[in-house]
């Protein structure tokens, strides 16, 4: 279908900064058996697709260790069965089995995580909590909300804000910014 991209994701192991499309982070899961060590990376941005699946994105997080910046744009992407612990699409019970643990957020050293094309839809929110929860290391938060009316703007920002942990948690000197 896509070919084999093991080389060329091996060739691209050193770099700072990489910005994937939905189609080119499936690519990656087609050849995350070889996927190689992203010591240098730092900046990690990729397109969702309501057809394509986060399926690799558990192993590049594990693979990125000095990843400092997320920015996904969109949160809606293929519910799989295979997207791992990065995002809420594992059935509650599966998730219950699984220990809280073995989340590969909790490793992530990502300090900003920027959100484009934020909705509020009730799956987006889970979403939003699960990165609250889990990215330990988050400093600042920066949503991009896309609504239609200015009364489901305010709907959507005051529940976003409502999301930030308490106080002492590791995130609860997260700040949140609308852009």
């Amino acid at each position: 279908l896509w070919g084999d991209a093991t080389k060329l994701i091996a060739a691209i192991r050193n770099v700072v900064t990489l910005d994937l499309s939905a189609d080119s982070l499936e690519v990656f899961y087609f050849s995350c058996n070889s996927m190689p060590e992203f010591n240098n990376l730092v900046n990690l941005s990729f397109e969702s697709h309501k057809e394509r699946g986060w399926q690799v994105l558990p192993l590049l997080l594990k693979k990125s260790p000095n990843l400092e910046t997320l920015v996904i744009k969109g949160l809606v992407h293929e519910i799989t069965n295979k997207c791992g612990d990065a995002c809420v699409c594992v059935d509650d019970k599966k998730k219950k089995k699984k220990k809280k643990t073995s989340c590969c957020l909790l490793s992530c050293q990502v300090k900003v995580l920027k959100i484009y094309g934020y909705g509020g839809s009730s799956r987006e929110v889970k979403q939003m909590r699960h990165f609250f929860e889990n990215l330990r290391c988050l400093q600042v938060v920066k949503v991009e909300v896309q609504v239609d009316h200015q009364d489901n703007f305010l709907q959507v920002t005051n529940e976003l804000i409502n999301l930030l942990p308490p106080a002492p948690t590791s995130s609860s000197k997260c700040k949140l910014h609308f852009i």
